[in-house]
């Protein structure tokens, strides 16, 4: 089991440098480089920030590397692409709980809110909150 080898294969797909990981995963490049190289394990922490740098999990860097190492490219693409889908997924049933839940006149109210530019969301949002305070002074 070499898991450097593994986090190597992954950077190379994710088109990365050795550089942009260690800066991601809050590490010196050189590191990295004995990590790939197999001259260092990393530790639980320092994987878990690896996988996060990778935009993967650790499980699945501990699974490509119980794979053959012909095996290991292909197993990471299948896995990223099944990733790719859960997530998708997810995004999609929360999209329509909400649309569930919300009433036509919240829907409609965020879809134009999400339409504004940041500045004017701003705006909204003060005068939200003083239509808000307002409202509850009055006690209407």
């Amino acid at each position: 089991m070499n898991i450097g080898h593994v986090i190597k294969i992954l950077r190379l797909q994710r088109k990365m440098t050795q550089e942009q990981i260690a800066l991601e995963a809050d590490m010196a490049t050189s590191n990295v480089s004995r990590i790939e190289k197999g001259l260092r394990q990393p530790s639980q922490k320092v994987l878990q920030r690896l996988a996060i740098a990778l935009n993967t999990k650790p499980s699945i860097l501990y699974a490509a590397s119980e794979r053959p190492i012909t095996d290991i490219s292909d197993f990471l693409e299948k896995e990223v692409d099944e990733e790719k889908i859960e997530e998708e997924e997810e995004e999609r049933d929360e999209q329509y709980i909400n649309q569930l839940l919300l009433s036509h006149e919240t829907q409609s109210v965020l879809k134009l809110f999400s339409e504004l530019t940041p500045h004017n969301k701003t705006l909204m949002l003060e005068q939200l909150k003083t239509l808000h305070r307002w409202q509850n002074r009055v006690g209407q």
